[in-house]
């Protein structure tokens, strides 16, 4: 069982109106500490502005705000939900959903809506979208910083059934493809396993959910009750998730120690243990340019332990933590709050994580991952061959 060492802090939040007004023919200067300048100036128009705002016109000010404050950042994860996106994003996380099957983020430096992982299975992995590919309109929305959230919306929001469909435009390599999906009930079913031949288990991680620690468990039972003197665990286009289920998911493959630690803006870190249990076997992880996040925290930790050999290609590069912060009981901030670090102290974010062994695939066979042959699946095959020259040793 991980555990961990917490961290408590305190916020204390203090708003000291100090407002100076000087009045010089018809205009009127106001000065304000640099903390409630917003306040006011959200009171200022209220008491001020030419007609009388209603309730639903304060509201939108409100959310026109605090969408500019998030975005200032510059942060790709972090966002403003407001009542509209905050029903998206909690449908988002229960177990299935209506969309196409597509995790993305926004990059506000370059202005592009990027294409994390498809879903294994999903109309969009089925259509042939890759990670890394670049959205840049959905129908006959483009993509810009503004309508990123009405993009999202349009695809899995309200009038999205299943069965219509909706056309994506996406850049890769500079070519541009567009791709007809037809939305569909996307089920997350977030792990399979199976037995390759009587020696080496396989088991996929599509995405960390609540429900993947249970299903990963019963993974780990039924290839050592076959016999497994070996073990792949494929984390290709895997986006991420729950990082409670990763670390408790990881610490059944790592001896006593560290699996990773969380650093917040003030320096402050939080460790996470796993207990001397652990899966005993040689094992191999599969990665790709669509492990992201969480499935980067497992590939990271077991490399840094030399527990397993990393094989594909390098990783997405993602090592923040986000939280939703409620605003109201339908608003919120979803902010980046922690940066996450493997055992060794290394941070990957921006970076991501060097297979020990780089193996591509072709685009056209990316897709793919879940149905190819493991004589068609050239990363497979090189973990199969690794493993069997460990076992022999």
């Amino acid at each position: 069982m991980f555990t961990k060492k917490t961290l408590v802090a305190t916020a204390i939040c203090t708003f000291i109106a100090t407002a100076a007004v000087a009045v010089t023919g018809t205009y009127c200067y106001f000065r304000f500490s640099r903390y409630d300048v917003v306040a006011q100036a959200r009171n200022l128009i209220r008491e001020h502005y030419v007609d009388q705002l209603s309730d639903e016109q304060m509201d939108k000010m409100n959310d026109y705000a605090i969408s500019a404050m998030v975005a200032s950042l510059e942060d790709p994860y972090s966002y403003y939900f407001d009542a509209t996106t905050f029903d998206f994003y909690e449908e988002s996380t229960k177990e299935e959903y209506v969309g196409v099957g597509i995790t993305v983020s926004y990059n506000a430096e370059q202005n592009q809506m990027v294409v994390i992982s498809p879903t294994d299975g999903s109309p969009a992995q089925k259509a042939g979208i890759l990670p890394g590919d670049v959205v840049t309109q959905v129908d006959d929305m483009t993509v810009t910083q503004d309508s990123y959230n009405d993009v999202v919306d349009h695809i899995r929001g309200e009038g999205a059934a299943a069965g219509t469909s909706v056309k994506i435009h996406v850049l890769r390599d500079g070519e541009e493809k567009v791709f007809d999906v037809t939305r569909d009930v996307i089920p997350v079913d977030t792990v399979s396993y199976k037995m390759l031949d009587e020696n080496l288990g396989y088991i996929r991680i599509s995405e960390f959910k609540h429900g993947t620690v249970d299903e990963f468990s019963e993974g780990l039972e039924s290839i050592q009750a076959s016999g497994a003197k070996g073990l792949i665990i494929d984390l290709r286009s895997n986006p991420g998730g729950y990082a409670d289920s990763v670390l408790q998911m990881t610490d059944m493959l790592l001896p006593k120690g560290t699996i990773a630690y969380l650093e917040d803006n003030k320096g402050k870190k939080q460790y996470f243990y796993s207990d001397a249990d652990h899966l005993a076997l040689p094992m191999a992880i599969l990665v790709n340019e669509g492990t992201a996040s969480a499935s980067e925290l497992m590939a990271g930790s077991t490399q840094a332990y030399g527990a397993a050999k990393i094989i594909g290609k390098k990783t997405y590069g993602k090592a923040v933590g986000q939280s939703p912060y409620m605003l109201t009981k339908d608003t919120a901030i979803y902010l980046t709050n922690a940066r996450y670090y493997t055992p060794k102290g290394e941070c990957i974010d921006k970076k991501g994580i060097m297979p020990d062994i780089e193996v591509d695939l072709p685009d056209e066979l990316k897709s793919k991952l879940t149905t190819l042959e493991p004589s068609q699946d050239d990363q497979l095959r090189t973990a199969v061959e690794t493993l069997y020259d460990e076992i022999q040793k």
